[in-house]
């Protein structure tokens, strides 16, 4: 009897359950559509020196995820990148670089961490800095590879479908 009464408590316990309310991983990008494109076309890597991680790298390829950048000429990134203990990087002076299949930017312009695009991207670091970086490719190649080179840190490679 003890054991036909425990399947009974558990049957109705799974009952219950299963009528709960269902979430789903994309019910968090409901307002933000361009978030939710993103996230499928976003990398992030570390740099390591001794086992402790020296610079992160974030890449999103924009060309699938917005409209706005879907020249077929021009593959546009936001590119952003925090060096560990370093509170002030910036792109132009510091030695690091940005490279598409060895070629080097089109143009780099600075994003404000407010802009509509860096609140836009799904993985954002506070300490970060952003930026648009446009690369001219005239290739018709299917797998687009960038290598971000640092000259103290090293050198870390990211790809992505075109």
């Amino acid at each position: 009897m003890k054991i036909i009464s425990g399947f009974f408590i558990l049957f109705l316990i799974l009952f219950f359950t299963g009528c709960a309310d269902k979430t789903s991983a994309l019910n968090h990008f409901e307002n933000d559509k361009l978030s939710a494109k993103a996230i499928q076309y976003t990398k992030k890597r570390d740099l390591l020196v001794n086992n402790e991680v020296e610079a992160l790298i974030f890449l999103t390829y924009l060309n699938k995820v917005d409209k706005k950048y879907s020249d077929e000429k021009i593959e546009t990134f936001i590119f952003g990148v925090q060096i560990a203990n370093k509170d002030k990087e910036n792109f132009f002076k510091d030695s690091y670089k940005l490279l598409l299949e060895d070629k080097e930017a089109l143009s780099i312009k600075g994003l404000d961490s407010n802009s509509e695009l860096v609140k836009s991207i799904p993985l954002k670091n506070p300490w970060a800095r952003y930026y648009l970086v446009k690369f001219n490719n005239k290739d018709e190649k299917r797998e687009l590879v960038l290598n971000f080179i640092h000259s103290k840190y090293g050198t870390t490679t990211l790809s992505f479908q075109k």
